[in-house]
Parts: structure tokens; sequence; C-alpha cells
């Protein structure tokens, strides 16, 4: 049986117009042997079997991908279901994790930004009872294009209740530990 999956280097290849870009491939190595110099982080969440199953749903489309924003040394953050988050979501076949995560900063701020090629790469995992998968989450450094959030942020259905500039890291951000992480290393470079 061969693999069929894309090689390290096949990763945003350049291919003919008529022919689909390949998913990215799924190892997280290859995004590291793309994009090096990235934040390894793992973590582990305990679910119920509703929330468990909505979160399956949406790993069976692959890698997620979002963008760790600054401006005059504040972040871009969206509150959604009582939670802050760095702006991100699914990566859409036939793009890019990096202009994946750019898109999705646009559809849920309405701010246009430019990646940069240092990613921090997740690993989590999701548990309910005996039951457990894997899902990974490439977060990427960008700069913004535009400053300005939209007035009606997040596409229809998505509930994002604001988007705002923090100079602060609320203590009830999703992973604060990476956003926390990631905040130390620009401030760093």
């Amino acid at each position: 049986m061969t693999d069929d999956r894309p090689g390290d280097a096949d990763i945003g290849a350049s291919v003919p117009a008529r022919v689909s870009v390949p998913a990215p491939d799924p190892r997280p190595e290859a995004l590291l042997d793309r994009y090096g110099d990235a934040i390894r982080n793992e973590n582990a969440f305990e679910l119920d079997a509703e929330a468990f199953e909505s979160a399956r749903r949406r790993a069976e489309r692959g890698w997620g991908v979002g963008a760790f924003v600054v401006h005059e040394s504040r972040a871009l953050l969206v509150r959604q279901d009582g939670t802050w988050f760095l702006p991100g979501g699914m990566l859409e076949p036939d793009e890019t994790p990096a202009e994946g995560a750019a898109r999705e900063v646009r559809e849920e701020t309405g701010i246009e930004v430019e990646i940069a090629a240092r990613p921090s790469i997740s690993k989590q995992t999701f548990v309910s009872g005996e039951d457990a998968f894997t899902f990974y989450f490439a977060t990427f450094d960008a700069t913004p294009a535009t400053t300005e959030p939209a007035e009606d942020p997040g596409l229809d259905g998505e509930g994002i209740a604001a988007v705002e500039w923090r100079e602060t890291i609320p203590a009830d951000t999703y992973d604060r530990e990476l956003v926390l992480a990631l905040l130390d290393r620009g401030e760093s470079s």
C-alpha cells in the first residue's frame, strides 16, 4: 500500500490551475518544517457528550487555524459564548494554513491582516468518558493592515458578542497560557 499523503515539501507547492491544492499534511512536523520557529502546545479538555460530538464534527474537517494579532501592544480578541478567544476557525479546502488564518480573522473581526511565518501548534485532546480524539490548531503571528473592527462581527450564526483590542489578557481567555506565551515571544523579538 502506498502513502498518498503529500510530503513535507509539497505543502503549498505550485500546481496547475485545474488541479486543486492538496489538503495540508496533517502531521504537525510538516507545518514545523515549512515555518520553523513554532511554539508547541498540548492540552486536554473534558467535554460533556453533546459538546464532544459537536467538537468531533468540526475536527473531522481537518486543521483549525487562527492568528495572534497585536497592534500598539494590544492583542485582538473575540468574545463568544462568554469566553475570549484569538480569532480563528476551521481551515477550508484549497487554502494554505496561513491563508485560512487571515480569512478567519477577517470573517470574525473585519480586520485585514498580514500573516507572519511563525505559527504555534496546539495539540488538543478532547475527552468524553472513554472516548477521545486529537485535533491540531495552528495559530500564526499577524500584523494588522486595518485596525477598526466590524460593527457586526462574525458570520451569521457565529455568536461573536465583541471584538476588542485588549491591553491585558483576561482570565477567561481560552488557552490563556498559549496567548501569554505568544505575547512574550512577540515582546522578546
